[in-house]
């Protein structure tokens, strides 16, 4: 049988001759994109938002506009450095093509946006490969990698890593670029420098411009240099103020529904599936100092789980803050009624409320009874007021 450091060491032999293990994830998380290899314009993200405004599906915005024809620019861009034949990149090497950064606030559209960038791609021999995963995702797998490498005693595990995500494509799209964490913040400050060295463009989408990435973090000087690399191989594009979507969907439907039933749970299904624009719908696992926290249903930004899932489990403050900072909001089901005999169900719901309201995220529930009559214990009741 072989031991973690054998196997991490036919792995780094594989990849320096050019085979590399498909290395199957616990769920489908990323996806390296398969188009149809025609003319790739036909596919540009513009033309497809031009799309979805004719069939009324989405309202004009200048903004969305401004920011898919940056992305159509993009896709141009790639294309043409990868049909360059050996011959000419010999000759003169090209110069790694310069990403994006788009940013701007909750439910402007930035994840729509990247989806038809990545579908503008085509796939076949000549044409550039695509890698789009959730910023959070990407780190769990980083941190996944660099204690992999360092179990197996290589000299520098971030380097290593490196070298294993530069080999799933050219592009890199991150969705929902976040950074809170001290431990994270250096991780990503040489594991990018070491990505971006090896020619990966980046695409990314944000809630803040880059130069507010961990704002007021603990020894945010040390990241800082990390900002300017980002700054200097991806172009900042403002998704400024217009309509947030998610918004208008929301204030056309409820978002409490009771008391538990058959039609309350149909009702609730169908909520989650107009705030996620009915993308598809796989399962998630959060990392979270060694815990694994199982979301039943994602689709696109957005959660579906069990009350029990999360708050009858024994999660903490942090771990919501974990769940609040992947998600645009979360739809839960089945919170009981909180009594005397459940006060510790309270107090988790509390962490979970307060994680989501820091983070201007949203709540969509179905419960026992109306809001107003959930809560009817002793010991949180000025707490429970203020989060309710």
């Amino acid at each position: 049988m072989q031991t973690s450091k054998a196997r991490w060491l036919n792995v780094r032999r594989m990849v320096a001759i050019g085979e590399v293990p498909r290395r199957q994830p616990r769920q489908q998380r990323w996806q390296v994109v398969m188009t149809n290899p025609s003319d790739h314009r036909q596919a540009y993200p513009s033309r497809q938002l031009a799309t979805k405004i004719a069939v009324g599906d989405l309202s004009e915005d200048q903004a969305q506009m401004i920011a898919a024809r940056r992305l159509d620019d993009l896709s141009d861009k790639l294309c043409r450095a990868q049909s360059l034949n050996w011959f000419k990149k010999l000759l003169r090497p090209p110069q790694p093509v310069m990403g994006l950064y788009l940013y701007g606030g909750v439910g402007r559209g930035k994840t729509m946006l990247m989806d038809m960038f990545v579908n503008s791609l085509p796939h076949h021999q000549t044409a550039p490969t695509a890698w789009r995963l959730h910023f959070h995702d990407f780190m769990v797998l980083a941190q996944d990698n660099i204690h992999a490498a360092r179990q197996a005693d290589d000299d520098d595990p971030i380097e290593a890593t490196a070298q294993m995500l530069a080999l799933r494509g050219q592009v890199i799209c991150f969705d929902e670029m976040e950074v809170r964490d001290i431990a994270d913040a250096m991780i990503l400050a040489r594991l990018f420098s070491l990505l971006l060295a090896r020619g990966i463009t980046v695409v990314a989408t944000s809630n803040r411009h880059a130069d507010d990435l961990y704002k007021d973090g603990l020894h945010r000087d040390r990241f800082l240099p990390f900002i300017e690399l980002l700054k200097s191989r991806c172009d900042m594009v403002e998704l400024g103020a217009g309509v947030d979507w998610r918004s208008t969907v929301l204030a056309t439907i409820p978002t409490w529904y009771h008391p538990w039933d058959v039609a309350t749970k149909s009702a609730l299904d169908l909520a989650f599936r107009h705030v996620t624009d009915q993308k598809p719908v796989t399962s998630e696992t959060i990392r979270v100092a060694g815990r694994d926290i199982i979301i039943e249903k994602v689709a696109g930004d957005i959660g579906y789980a069990s009350f029990a899932s999360l708050c009858d489990a024994p999660l903490a403050a942090r771990d919501y803050l974990a769940i609040a900072g992947r998600f645009a909001g979360l739809v839960i089901a089945d919170i009981p009624q909180f009594t005397e005999s459940n006060e510790h169900l309270a107090r988790r719901f509390m962490w979970l409320i307060d994680a989501l309201y820091d983070r201007g995220r949203f709540l969509v529930a179905s419960a026992a009874t109306d809001i107003n009559d959930l809560y009817v214990g002793h010991q949180w009741r000025f707490e429970f007021n203020r989060s309710a």
